[in-house]
């Protein structure tokens, strides 16, 4: 019995020391060392040398000792003196090994960028701006020195609403912060511009997560932090993100060209409004209710027959229910190139081919160095 009761806990003794837990892997180290914060500031040095005299941005310390008795005001001079921002922290992320995304505003009017990246120690301070789009709110910078990193991939496929995603950035200055949301809906628009418009989230973003990424579960890339909307400038639970298929398009023609062009139809769009007309086509089985509202003189709908009533049935085989889904196909298209409307028009379908404009470009103010 003793001999038995020797050979269990001998049994038991090995047992405890030999085992051996597996590594726990950390999911997320790839992610990070693919992350840098993008720090903004001016010196205005180059802004001084566009002509603005250096003293505009001195604070008057009282009255003119050269002119007693002209004093100067320091609530007029702080009129007069241009605004400039001071500093600005946001966020970017690798996508090769030499090129960093970001937000176009996070390095907007500054003169001096810097960056800084997981697992580098020191400030990289030797980059330049590839280019721009400031429809977009998207710039790509380049490190003109040698570092260790990682880099993000572009997400293939597209989250659901419903789905989980993670913001990766440096949020009121907590840098390096992740946080855990889902798509909260897949189509928000953008007032200024019909090309770009936003998926939301419910992941926490505040100022200083402009630029970062929008990770899937996979951490690639499915969009990039742009927007917080807020009453107050902080989260409150609604943030906006360019999606990936747009970023990705603009990146990869600022890389190829410097620039980014973006194709022209000139149409205005929405779903019908005539309720009468929306039971006639539904008594006619017709599933469509996008209609063409007005058309721009001269432009490629105007010369290749779109007209103001025209329903959208497809584009390129591609069946066509809302705005969106217009606007993500141009996303997908070039200037110069053909596509295949078919519309619904006066009781009959007609497919017109169209081959796109050009859309103008923004003129932008920014005046650093970098450019």
């Amino acid at each position: 019995m003793k001999r038995l009761i020797l050979i269990l806990i001998l049994t038991i003794f090995s047992t405890t020391v030999f085992a051996e837990e597996e590594p726990r892997e950390w999911k997320w180290e790839k992610v990070y060392n693919s992350i840098v914060l993008v720090s903004s500031e001016n010196t205005y040095e180059e802004i001084i040398k566009e002509g603005i005299p250096e003293e505009f941005f001195e604070q008057p310390p009282g009255p003119n000792k050269d002119d007693k008795a002209n004093p100067i005001d320091p609530q007029e001079f702080e009129k007069g003196r241009p605004k400039f921002p001071e500093f600005a922290m946001g966020t970017g992320f690798f996508i090769n090994k030499i090129h960093v995304v970001t937000n176009y505003h996070v390095i907007k009017n500054f003169d001096s960028v810097k960056l800084y990246a997981y697992n580098h120690p020191f400030a990289i301070t030797d980059v330049k701006i590839v280019g721009y789009d400031e429809e977009i709110d998207i710039a790509v910078i380049e490190i003109l020195e040698d570092i260790e990193n990682n880099y993000i991939p572009w997400a293939d496929t597209e989250p659901y609403i419903g789905d989980t995603v993670y913001a990766l950035g440096h949020g009121i200055s907590q840098i390096w912060s992740l946080t855990k949301g889902i798509l909260s809906y897949d189509y928000r628009p953008n007032p200024g511009t019909s090309f770009v418009h936003y998926i939301q989230t419910d992941a926490v973003i505040n100022s200083g997560n402009s630029g970062g990424p929008l990770l899937n579960e996979d951490g690639e890339v499915v969009g990039i932090n742009t927007l917080l909307i807020s009453p107050d400038q902080s989260y409150v639970g609604y943030g906006y993100v360019i999606p990936t298929k747009l970023a990705k398009r603009a990146v990869e023609q600022i890389l190829a060209t410097g620039k980014h062009v973006k194709p022209s139809i000139g149409i205005l769009m929405g779903i019908i409004d005539d309720k009468k007309l929306y039971k006639e086509l539904r008594e006619k089985n017709v599933e469509h209710f996008l209609e063409i509202k007005e058309v721009t003189p001269d432009s490629a709908a105007y010369r290749f027959g779109l007209m103001a009533g025209d329903i959208i049935v497809s584009i390129d085989g591609e069946k066509i229910y809302v705005v969106p889904h217009v606007i993500e196909t141009l996303w997908m298209k070039n200037p110069g190139e053909q596509v295949s409307f078919e519309i619904y028009r006066n009781n009959e379908y007609l497919t017109i081919e169209v081959v796109l404009g050009t859309a103008p470009p923004i003129p932008s103010i920014y005046k650093g160095p970098l450019q």
